[in-house]
């Protein structure tokens, strides 16, 4: 039988995706990536020290597990979601806050704040779906995936005072990362996906802090400067 270059091309990925597949029993581990981290940043500075009680316990915090799909099933996947986090915040925050962002086990002994966060991560999930695109015939194939991801935590703020003046959840919803139809690193789009998952939230975070430090300390908008 005879098979045109770019069906012959088709069932080649096709291959090496049932390959992937077969194969499938893989341990995958991933890290803090600086370069996965969006730009965009809050659009103000405050006058100010931030604190995020985040204890050592939950910096350290390493997630291991399988995705919530059925495609990708047999692999799993290690994630220092504690130092993504730590960083990333740092990264958010630290852009925002003239005096900077000190992370601390509590609050115990701490006075030199214009506002602490605490956080507390709900759910961390992830999934690879799979979509066929099926031609005119069973030769004439493509399989596409797209990383899935779903991240929910809880953030509370407290005034220098001891006054609880923000408790939420945010939560990202399913968020998609790039489709792709074979890669040797299906864990780094996860990754990827969740770096900017994390950054939009604590954008959002950000947005929420703002109105809060009123009265509290100097805040200089940047988009009314320029």
């Amino acid at each position: 039988m005879r098979i045109s270059g770019r069906t012959l091309d088709r069932a080649r990925y096709v291959a090496i995706f049932a390959a992937a597949v077969a194969s499938s029993g893989c341990a995958y581990e991933v890290a803090y990536r600086p370069d996965y981290v969006p730009e965009q940043a809050p659009s103000f500075v405050a006058d100010g020290r931030l604190l995020i009680v985040m204890p050592q316990e939950q910096r350290e915090f390493v997630y291991q597990g399988a995705p919530s799909s059925t495609t990708g099933d047999f692999t799993t996947l290690t994630v220092p979601i504690g130092a993504i986090v730590e960083e990333i915040a740092k990264e958010v925050f630290g852009g925002c806050f003239a005096y900077g962002v000190a992370f601390v086990d509590d609050l115990a002994g701490q006075d030199d704040y214009v506002l602490a966060l605490q956080g507390d991560m709900q759910e961390f999930a992830y999934a690879y779906t799979k979509v066929i695109e099926q031609g005119f015939d069973e030769q004439n194939v493509e399989v596409w995936i797209t990383p899935q991801l779903n991240v929910a935590f809880a953030v509370k703020a407290h005034k220098r005072s001891g006054e609880l003046v923000l408790d939420k959840i945010y939560d990202s919803g399913v968020r998609e990362g790039e489709s792709y139809m074979v890669t040797g690193r299906p864990a780094e789009r996860i990754n990827r996906t969740l770096h900017a998952t994390l950054h939009a939230l604590m954008l959002q975070v950000a947005d929420d802090v703002r109105p809060l430090l009123i009265g509290e300390c100097r805040i200089i908008d940047l988009e009314a400067r320029t």
